[in-house]
């Protein structure tokens, strides 16, 4: 019988020694050091019977029904099993990431709630809520909000992504606007042993409102040009470097000119101790995900209904925006780059640059 190891296997060594990700599976199974020996031969197709030559009769007879054990476990196979093409693109680690973060348990009206909660409350006191640069220069912003009056459905139906805007800055109302939807508090909520919640516009997984944003300012009336941190308690810019030139911006989201052609470019962040003090399991790594998309979300709804054009993206190296916001990449890093600015064309049913199809291309 041939066999071969299969691609991508995720090895990870734990006290116990070295462990390998079952494919497709939410286990790993420890593999003796012999044994990992007889996997590294096993690179391409060989016979099972030649895996374990040179080994002693009682060895080779151990270490052969070992390997028929990894045949069943899926970690030898013994015929051509081609990789989803998902998997071919994305890679080994990304699968085991998938496999790994499936089915975990929220304990959602179980009686073992309140004793995790307790255990979690009782570990230590959460991370703070809020990010503050003590001693930095503010900008306090109105605390007044516009009228958003347009209906509903016109906002929903007009949000588009631009990419091309006029040169007109955007009032100081109107940034102070989009930030204190998008990314202030509304209210507070009791969330017991959890202590205090944010309720914002957005949803966030459990609470946590582990978002941070950080504008690039170039054209907004009352605002010296400049990179800020939003703080939502003081509904403040904070001013950290008077760098934040497009050309500065540009180089940090690979020249993609909407990033920087705006009057404003906010880079989210996420501040990835306040979920993981929470949510304790891999599963969790994806909140900060869907908690970035309802905040952009959010940020182009309210762009669209003060007539603002909003524009996101994800392509940016991470490492170099992290670097010029001066956080660490480890404990809070990039996630999200939203833009807005006034639209070239605001009468058009469409951003500039876009048209219709005609009725043969639908």
């Amino acid at each position: 019988m041939k066999v071969r190891r299969l691609e991508g296997l995720v090895c990870r060594w734990q006290p116990e020694g070295l462990q390998v990700g079952l494919p497709d599976r939410h286990q790993w199974v420890r593999v003796p050091p012999a044994l990992f020996g007889l996997l590294d031969r096993a690179g391409e197709w060989t016979d099972l019977d030649a895996l374990t030559d040179g080994l002693g009769p009682d060895t080779a007879a151990q270490a052969d029904a070992a390997l028929r054990k990894m045949v069943d476990l899926g970690i030898l196979v013994t015929e051509e099993i081609e990789t989803p093409v998902l998997w071919r693109y994305w890679g080994a680690v990304a699968r085991r990431f998938h496999t790994d973060a499936r089915d975990a348990n929220y304990l959602v009206d179980s009686p073992e709630r309140d004793a995790e909660a307790s255990a979690i409350a009782a570990d230590g006191a959460p991370p703070p809520v809020f990010k503050d640069y003590p001693g930095a220069r503010v900008v306090m912003l109105p605390r007044a909000p516009l009228p958003l009056r347009e209906p509903v459905e016109s906002v929903l139906t007009s949000r588009r992504t631009h990419r091309r805007f006029s040169a007109d800055p955007v009032s100081l109302d109107q940034l102070g606007t989009v930030l204190f939807y998008a990314f202030a508090p509304q209210r507070f909520l009791d969330g017991g042993v959890f202590g205090p919640q944010q309720a914002r516009v957005s949803a966030s997984a459990g609470g946590r409102h582990e978002v941070e944003a950080y504008l690039a300012v170039y054209a907004v009336e009352g605002v010296a040009p400049g990179l800020y941190h939003y703080s939502p308690r003081l509904h403040a810019l904070e001013l950290l470097r008077t760098d934040a030139t497009r050309e500065r911006v540009a180089e940090l989201s690979y020249h993609q000119e909407a990033s920087y052609q705006g009057a404003f470019t906010v880079f989210t962040t996420a501040v990835a101790g306040r979920l993981a003090w929470k949510y304790r399991h891999p599963r969790a790594y994806r909140l900060w995900m869907y908690d970035a998309g309802h905040y952009g979300q959010t940020f182009a709804l309210v762009c669209t209904a003060l007539g603002l054009g909003p524009f996101q993206t994800v392509a940016f190296p991470d490492t170099e925006v992290e670097r010029y916001l001066g956080v660490d990449g480890e404990q809070e890093f990039a996630v999200y780059l939203l833009g807005a600015g006034v639209p070239e064309r605001a009468d058009l049913a469409l951003p500039v640059d876009f048209a219709f199809p005609g009725p043969a291309a639908v």
